[in-house]
């Protein structure tokens, strides 16, 4: 199993909503307060929740 940024979907496969960064490539939900975007490295995002099942480190956690 993939984790990390290379498990997020491949930007090829992005729905319109996912490239213009309002929704999730993983869980396809729109971000919203609840669901708050997490930004990684060559313009790919994921909400928080899901950044957290993929093992990805967000900005909140690594000023810990």
């Amino acid at each position: 199993m993939t984790t990390g940024w290379d498990a997020v979907p491949a930007l090829g496969t992005w729905t319109v909503d996912e490239i213009t960064g309002n929704a999730c490539p993983c869980c396809h939900r729109g971000y919203s307060l609840a669901r708050e975007k997490v930004t990684g490295p060559d313009g790919r995002h994921t909400c928080r929740l899901c950044a957290a099942l993929l093992g990805v480190s967000t900005g909140a956690e690594a000023a810990r």
